[in-house]
């Protein structure tokens, strides 16, 4: 079963596209929404991590215990011995660009923290190792680029569209969509740059394709990246 790594633009569709593909598939689907879910149903705080010790009982448990052992071992190691690693990559993890890179947070968050970027890369690495999963964002087609198992699609749409999206997913008037959207492309080229020293995250070349969501229906996009990853998975065997 395929990996496919989601990434693009700010309100791209990623969100809207990744659920479908995981319910078509039959397979598990990450985000950043999920990734915080993870945690606060795991009874763990997103900055200091414990140990659960209660066994999962049912298929949506098991797939919580898989992230939760994954964030613990990777990304969140150091949480209580170094301030310095599992709390910046909590915060990688699960919360918005713009929280990153606000100048009141960027102490807290320690992007400067070589440490840091190896624990993103390490829990990314992970999760896609659970094979069968749909990923989200947090720069998980620039880390997987070279894993041949994986494939990754950039999707985009133009500025009305995504101010519209987020106008109806977050609740807020077309002028703070509109400003939310603008922070958030910016706060991530800046978050990119700083961790991964890459100028443009959405370059063509860290994807195998680049789907236009404002040219193209979700359903459609859908069908056609579960093709692309059926040709890939051939492409490895």
């Amino acid at each position: 079963m395929p990996v496919i790594a989601l990434g693009g633009l700010t309100a791209g569709g990623g969100r809207i596209i990744g659920p479908k593909i995981a319910k078509k598939l039959n397979i598990d689907y990450v985000d950043k929404d999920i990734l915080k879910q993870t945690a606060l149903q795991s009874g763990m705080d997103i900055e200091l991590f414990t140990k659960r010790e209660e066994a999962p009982t049912t298929f949506k448990q098991i797939f919580i215990e898989k992230i939760s052992n994954i964030l613990e071992k990777s990304a969140f190691a150091g949480a209580v011995g170094d301030p310095h690693f599992g709390p910046g990559a909590a915060a990688f993890l699960t919360h918005e660009f713009e929280d990153l890179t606000a100048e009141e947070n960027k102490e807290k968050y320690h992007l400067n923290d070589e440490e840091y970027s190896q624990g993103i890369h390490q829990t990314v690495l992970q999760l896609a190792e659970l094979g069968s999963v749909v990923i989200v964002g947090r720069a998980s087609n620039i880390i997987l680029k070279d894993d041949p198992r994986v494939l990754r699609v950039g999707l985009i749409a133009n500025e009305v569209d995504r101010i519209n999206r987020i106008v109806n997913y977050e609740k807020v008037t077309y002028e703070n969509a509109k400003t939310l959207m603008i922070n958030r492309d910016a706060a991530r080229n800046q978050f990119f740059k700083k961790i991964f020293n890459i100028d443009d995250p959405d370059n063509r070349f860290n994807y195998h394709a680049i789907i236009n969501t404002s040219e193209m229906n979700f359903d459609r996009a859908t069908d056609i990246i579960i093709d692309m990853s059926k040709d890939l998975h051939l492409d490895t065997i």
